[in-house]
Order: C-alpha cells, then structure tokens, then sequence
C-alpha cells in the first residue's frame, strides 16, 4: 500500500492544520515501510533483532494513528452514518486494540476505513 492511503485516512478525519502542527504525514507510513522492507535483507542476529524493534516501533505510531483517527471519525460523524459502517469501524478498532505486527492487515483496515469515511461528504 502506498502511504498516500494513510495520510489520506488522517486528512479525512482530522484538519490538515493540526496534523501539520503535530508532525503528523505519510513520512511515519513511509519510515515504517522502509523499515518492515529492511527486516528481509538483514541475515545478523543482532541487526534483525533491532530491524525488529526499529519496525515494531515505527509500527505502533502509525496503528496508533489509524485507531485514534477511526475513533475521532466514528465520534464525529456516527450520526449521519448507517449501523452497518458503524460496526465495521468498531470492529476495526478492537482488531487495532489487539497485540498485532502485522503491516498487511493493518494496511488492509486503512483501506477499509476509507472506504467506509469515503461514502459520507465529511467536510474536511
């Protein structure tokens, strides 16, 4: 997934001037898949085990991002939206509360809720 998909989530949600001010944009998406392409290649002990770490921890910010994003979203807008968005946004959530690594299913929530932010003229 490119992180044009992330940021765009973020841009949906939030007013693009807090995101500027907090630091937050595509370049944590962008440090995070640089790090998880990087944990291939690495053959050391040592280095992988901090690969590892450098991932997980880049990881963690943007699945943070994502879960507080879709919560503010669902905050704001769960009145105009159908039950049906509303349970897979909640159901997204408690999949991102879980303990998990892994950047193909986190990429795949993003995707998701976009779809779902996407079907409402939110207004930022």
């Amino acid at each position: 997934m490119k992180h044009n998909e992330y940021e765009y989530l973020l841009n949906k949600i939030y007013y693009k001037g807090i995101l500027k001010n907090q630091g937050i944009n595509a370049d944590m998406y962008q440090r995070m898949q640089n790090e998880y392409s990087n944990l291939d290649g690495q053959n050391l002990a040592k280095g992988q085990l901090d690969g590892e770490y450098a991932f997980r921890k880049s990881f963690l910010v943007v699945r943070n991002y994502v879960q507080q994003a879709i919560k503010d979203g669902m905050k704001s807008f769960q009145f105009t939206m159908r039950a049906t968005d509303i349970n897979k946004l909640t159901y997204m959530i408690d999949m991102l509360n879980r303990n998990f690594f892994d950047k193909q299913s986190l990429d795949q929530i993003i995707i998701t809720a976009n779809s779902v932010f996407n079907q409402y003229n939110l207004k930022n």
